[in-house]
């Protein structure tokens, strides 16, 4: 590698980094300023073959949640029940917090314009196995165009 290549790769590579680390997942902005009542209702991602429904009274249902995934990105675990969800705002970052038999599972949440959407990491997060739930639109051009990751 020559000296000029040398140099675009020491300046790109931080560039690259810091944009990505500020937009979050997937290209998306992280949310901010997240209300309960903008969460409530059924959630799907249909390439994860995963739902989950928030109540108004912080009750949560889940179908097929993936939480592990091998090497190759094969789901190997997932959870389905009934438990609790709540908002942590506790970090820089507003997550969605769901119980579901007792076992916690953090959601990540994203804006895509202006639509809310919920992100799982599946497994280890180096790994980067993810899954993209969105709600159910109300008309076609309500529908998110966010898809899994």
């Amino acid at each position: 590698m020559n000296g000029r290549a040398w140099k675009w790769a020491l300046f790109s590579a931080p560039m690259a980094l810091s944009v990505s680390a500020c937009m979050g997942w997937g290209g998306y902005p992280p949310a901010k300023d997240v209300h309960a009542s903008q969460l409530i209702g059924t959630w799907h991602a249909a390439d994860c073959k995963a739902t989950l429904t928030l109540g108004r009274d912080g009750s949560a249902s889940a179908t097929g949640i993936p939480t592990e995934a091998d090497l190759n990105g094969k789901v190997t675990h997932r959870i389905s029940g009934d438990g609790t969800w709540e908002i942590d705002k506790s970090g820089t970052d507003v997550e969605l917090e769901v119980t579901i038999r007792n076992e916690g599972t953090p959601f990540a949440l994203y804006r895509n314009d202006k639509h809310l959407l919920v992100a799982l990491t599946i497994g280890d997060p180096d790994d980067m196995n993810s899954c993209l739930l969105s709600r159910e639109p109300k008309s076609a051009a309500d529908a998110p165009t966010a898809a899994l990751q």
